[in-house]
């Protein structure tokens, strides 16, 4: 059975630090075309998410200057994780009930990457588009 483990991508993981401005996590999340970066703290401690919904909610709806706003101020800090053995299904549940995007998953005590609702939905159709192929083999050549 497949593990969320098994849809993270192989690309490292991009984050940022506490104490950066808005202005420098957006830049850096447009840099890597991310729509969300975990929030490190001292010792690699995970404070908190910043996703362009809170860019655009927390920030330019209050009209807030990004230079000098701190992401520590507008993150996510209520941060949702999944363990690497959960199930794609799970995880999709979990991002439905919580009207959340991205979700970071995290092996033992380590966070080792973060999945996107596009991640899971392409997965998804990939099993579907498999269960298609074989259940018209099965007419084919049982018909």
């Amino acid at each position: 059975m497949t593990s969320v483990k098994d849809l993270i991508k192989k690309d490292r993981l991009h984050f940022v630090k506490s104490g950066m401005t808005v202005a420098d996590v957006a830049k850096f999340m447009d840099m890597h075309n991310v729509g969300a970066v975990p929030v490190l703290k001292e010792g690699n401690k995970l404070a908190g998410i910043f996703s362009e919904r809170d860019l655009l909610r927390r920030c330019a709806a209050k009209e807030l200057d990004l230079s000098k706003t701190l992401v520590d101020d507008v993150m996510t800090k209520g941060v949702i994780l999944i363990e690497a053995h959960d199930t794609p299904h799970y995880c999709l549940q979990i991002m439905k009930q919580e009207n959340i995007r991205h979700i970071l998953v995290r092996e033992n005590t380590d966070l080792i990457g973060m999945l996107s609702i596009r991640d899971i939905m392409y997965h998804d159709m990939q099993e579907k588009e498999e269960k298609i192929e074989l259940l018209n083999s099965y007419i084919q050549f049982n018909g």
